[in-house]
């Protein structure tokens, strides 16, 4: 990339250097650059971002540990869609992490079933709806006055 320091200013030149270097990918020990995830053609560092925001939350040390440890199904998070999982397959093949086809062999190796990432998430979507509308119910049966059974006469 041609980082003109006439056109761009010394500035914006330099800071644009340092994000070329910067690690956008954080996953425990494993830490990738926006280079060595274009080399495996992947341009989406907002989705890396969030990717690894999400991981640090999972406590996860290392692609390979994620890959051998950790279901997709765990990764049916907020702000975690599609493109953070299409993010997730550039890094393992990156890393040369499971082999040619890294997204299927990772589903593969946890023998889930899936159609599309999507259908993940909205089962977890679908669980959490469910978990909040019996929440509702209980808290409602709960906060309901008691009647007092008065025996009547005959």
């Amino acid at each position: 990339m041609d980082l003109s320091t006439s056109v761009l200013g010394s500035t914006a030149a330099a800071r644009l250097q340092e994000l070329h270097s910067e690690h956008i990918l954080i996953v425990g020990k494993d830490k990738l650059t926006r280079a060595q995830l274009a080399r495996a053609e992947c341009f989406n560092y907002v989705a890396a971002k969030n990717l690894s925001r999400a991981l640090r939350e999972l406590d996860v040390t290392s692609l390979k540990q994620l890959y051998d440890r950790v279901p997709p199904s765990a990764l049916a998070l907020p702000r975690i869609g599609v493109v953070s999982l299409a993010v997730l397959g550039a890094a393992f093949e990156a890393k040369g992490i499971g082999g040619s086809a890294p997204l299927e062999n990772w589903v593969k190796s946890h023998q889930e079933h899936i159609t599309t990432f999507y259908t993940i998430k909205r089962h977890e979507e679908e669980d959490v709806a469910r978990e909040r509308k019996e929440k509702r119910a209980r808290k409602r049966r709960h906060t309901q006055p008691i009647e007092a059974s008065v025996p009547t006469s005959a």
